[in-house]
């Protein structure tokens, strides 16, 4: 195929049913995690971000596919910035290891970036374990691990070529990476492949009754290609002969799900049959749930361009140049203009610019000082390390605000 920029997705990338519904349109946004520099505003593209829902098998996903090596090959969210995150990845490791309960698996983890959670099974005593990751500039040089990263995306031909050369592993871990597939029945045929008969595989997605009940459209952006429900997730397992028996919710991600799935006949655990009735009520299978979804969505939008409008003349800092913040963000618009810079503590986004408003980017040290008035928390999900940051790191005090989830907050600390 010819090198392109996107593709219209006319028939459900699951089933393949025909014409998805849609369900929101965010209008034309740039790649969320594209940042840039001076001298790469004027070659910004913007794509079309609408949500759609197939009606035969309930897969939301996007209207389009943008070029995986555009949106991929470089990248600039690494894990192990963020302390909740590190923390989670901690927790997650240990829970894992406690429900497979296998001597020293072997272990590849799809979406491996910086590292940060394969370090952790290791420091828990794991056997060989392998990342997979085409993002070249997040992949770590880690001397005294036994750790093997691949630069590569991971598919179908790339697991043939792995269990040649590997042999196949215990377990395969795949942490919200199976919505940032174009093609997400070539990943499973792959995972197929590399996971040995009694081989456990987990996946963690976003939680779709978070992102309906507590309107979550900031995680809507181009690298999602899907917005998984278990029901969703369950018909792709089904892919690799994956079947789901037991998952719980956790914190990451604005909320997420972590399912574990194998292909022996095992006991469906009492906690996920609890999470597919809390789906199943809150409406995650029907469009009426989503059309709702859509309107609230916009309904925050525009109170949020309300807020700004009111706060024009004040010096406003934005917290959080993440993938969600560029989303909102771009959804607001013009009014966004009101925030003077983001605050970011990721060091390899100091200096560079936000996709679409091209705001700067910087340390909070050097960002935010006295003279800053409001704190615009676009990183909702973590909010309690940024307003305590704010107040005992920096020793800031002035009015912060939050625009999720469901509805625009404000508070002073």
């Amino acid at each position: 195929m010819k090198d392109y920029d996107f593709v219209e997705v006319r028939n459900c990338r699951s089933c393949g049913a025909v014409a998805p519904d849609e369900i929101l349109n965010l209008g034309d946004q740039p790649l969320a995690n594209s940042l840039l520099t001076q001298e790469g505003i004027s070659e910004e593209k913007r794509f079309p971000l609408v949500l759609m829902r197939c009606g035969h098998c309930t897969t939301l996903q996007l209207s389009i596919n943008v070029n995986p090596k555009i949106l991929f090959s470089s990248y600039f969210w690494v894990t192990g910035t963020s302390k909740t995150t590190r923390d989670y990845c901690r927790d997650l490791a240990k829970n894992v290891l406690d429900r497979i309960q296998v001597d020293k698996p072997r272990i590849l983890e799809i979406g491996s970036n910086d590292g940060t959670l394969l370090l952790e099974f290791e420091n828990l005593g794991a056997g060989d374990s392998f990342g997979v990751d085409p993002a070249k500039n997040v992949i770590p040089e880690l001397s005294n691990s036994k750790i093997t990263y691949i630069p590569e995306f991971f598919t179908e031909n790339f697991a043939e070529r792995f269990v040649r050369e590997y042999g196949q592993v215990d377990l395969v871990i795949a942490r919200n990476v199976l919505s940032h597939v174009p093609d997400l029945n070539n990943v499973m045929r792959g995972i197929n492949l590399v996971l040995s008969p009694e081989g456990t595989c987990v996946t963690e997605f976003h939680d779709a009754n978070k992102i309906i009940s507590e309107i979550q459209y900031d995680s809507i952006y181009h690298e999602h290609t899907y917005y998984h429900s278990l029901r969703s997730m369950t018909f792709a397992l089904a892919n690799a002969s994956l079947k789901p028996f037991d998952g719980y919710v956790g914190p990451i991600s604005g909320g997420c799900i972590v399912l574990f799935s194998s292909r022996q006949d095992r006991q469906i655990s009492d906690n996920l049959l609890s999470l597919l009735e809390t789906e199943n009520s809150l409406g995650v299978y029907s469009i009426e749930g989503w059309k709702e979804f859509a309107s609230q969505a916009l309904s925050n939008i525009a109170s949020i361009k309300n807020e700004f409008r009111k706060i024009s003349n004040s010096n406003v800092y934005a917290f959080g140049s993440s993938a969600r913040s560029s989303t909102l963000l771009n959804a607001i618009g013009t009014e966004s203009k009101t925030i003077a810079g983001i605050a970011d503590n990721n060091p390899r986004k100091w200096g560079m610019l936000s996709p679409g408003l091209h705001l700067q980017i910087a340390n909070p040290s050097t960002l935010i000082d006295n003279t800053v008035k409001s704190i615009f928390i676009c990183a909702f999900n973590f909010e309690t390390e940024i307003v305590n940051q704010l107040k005992y790191e920096l020793n800031w005090s002035g009015e912060v605000i939050v625009p999720l989830p469901n509805v625009l907050r404000k508070y002073r600390i």
